[in-house]
Order: structure tokens, then C-alpha cells, then sequence
């Protein structure tokens, strides 16, 4: 039996529902994919009660949609809604750039070379590794603007961003995105607050226009 089985009835609960979460978010489910109550259950050797309950909460968090009838499913974003996300993760992360710009130290940065690093020797394809690799460079440039209010608001929005970012799972390693995230770096090495700012909002608005196309072409 899974050993969440063994767990107190909160502790269940609560540890269902992050196990999901996670594996949302890990890319495992495609958006639109049916998630069956019963089958999860016994995956997860529990009952459906907690089951039911984390896809309840999933989809106050809109990771999840739960239709009449017909069960739960991963949520899928339509073009317009990943340009609002897309547009709202540009704001927050432009400012922290120009912060970061302003106050990162050298070791700062070489740790955040360190993620990019990280990205190019994830296994090729292995896409949600080298998908969660790129989301803890961009987490690490957030904290690197020391603005907490900022940091606490990029992490309410990353769920939803990164299940966006689900629909075209594998640019991470590719020579754009290296050149995108190295111009980050060196603005930042340069003390470049704008510049920081124009080279985060560049790299972000091509992969929106990139997760939009695929959208409307009916990649999900």
C-alpha cells in the first residue's frame, strides 16, 4: 500500500493534494487530460474522499477544471488567457530584473549562472526536468531583487504559469532561450536595471507569442 495510506486523515489530505499538484505541474498531465478520481486513489492507495477534495482545491487555485458530468481535467488556457498570464509574469519579473540589477552581488549572479548551467546538462529529453531547471533560474532572479512583496506575488502566479508553459514543453534548451537568458545575466553583470528589465520582457513575450500560436493551431 502507498504509504499516504499510513498517514493521519489531515496529513492525507494535505499530502494528496500537494502530490498532485505537483505532478500538474511537472508536466505529467497534458492540459485538457481527464483525471479520474478512482484511479488516482489507488495510485496514491487512498481513498477517493482526499482524492476529491485536492481537485476541489486545484481548481479554486484554476489548475483544474471540474465539469458537470463529466469529472476533472487538467486546465487548458486559452490564447487569451496565457496573453493576461504572459503580460502579468512580464511586469513582475521586468521589476525584479531592474531591482536585481540594482543590488545582486557577484556571487548572486554566478549562482545564477549556476541554474543555466544547470538547464543545458538536463537530459535532453527529458523535458519536465529541463522545464523545472528553467523555472528555478527565473525564481532565482525573482529573490535576487530582495523584494518580498514581489516574490510572494511571482509564486501565487507560477501554478498557473507553469501549466501555460505545459503546451510547448521543449525550448528550454534551445539556442534562443540561451541567448535570451545569457542577455538577462549580463545585463544584470552590467548593472543595467533597463536593460535588465527590456531583456526579461523580450524573453517572456516570445515565449507567449510561441505558447499562444500553439494554442491557437490546437497543440492541446
Amino acid at each position: 500500500m502507498h504509504p499516504l495510506a499510513f498517514r493521519r486523515p489531515n496529513q492525507v489530505r494535505e499530502a494528496v493534494y500537494r502530490h498532485l499538484k505537483d505532478l500538474l505541474l511537472s508536466g505529467r498531465f497534458a492540459p485538457g487530460e481527464r483525471l479520474s478520481e478512482p484511479l488516482l486513489a489507488q495510485e496514491l492507495g487512498v481513498s477517493r474522499t482526499p482524492v476529491r477534495e485536492a481537485l476541489m482545491r486545484l481548481a479554486e487555485e484554476g489548475l483544474v477544471e471540474l465539469v458537470p458530468g463529466k469529472g476533472a481535467r487538467v486546465r487548458a488556457f486559452s490564447p487569451e488567457e496565457v496573453d493576461e498570464v504572459y503580460r502579468v509574469r512580464a511586469l513582475l519579473e521586468g521589476e525584479a530584473a531592474r531591482e536585481a540589477a540594482l543590488r545582486a552581488t557577484p556571487w548572486e549572479l554566478a549562482e545564477l549562472e549556476g541554474y543555466l548551467k544547470a538547464i543545458d546538462e538536463a537530459p535532453k529529453e527529458d523535458y519536465p526536468e529541463q522545464m523545472r531547471r528553467d523555472l528555478e533560474f527565473h525564481r532565482a532572479l525573482v529573490r535576487l531583487s530582495g523584494n518580498r512583496t514581489l516574490y510572494r506575488l511571482y509564486e501565487d502566479l507560477l501554478a498557473t504559469l507553469v501549466l501555460a508553459r505545459n503546451t510547448l514543453p521543449m525550448l528550454s534548451q534551445d539556442e534562443a532561450t540561451r541567448r535570451e537568458h545569457r542577455a538577462i545575466l549580463k545585463a544584470l553583470a552590467q548593472r543595467d536595471p533597463e536593460g535588465a528589465r527590456r531583456a526579461v520582457e523580450a524573453h517572456v513575450s516570445r515565449f507567449r507569442d510561441l505558447v499562444a500560436a500553439r494554442l491557437r493551431k490546437g497543440g492541446v
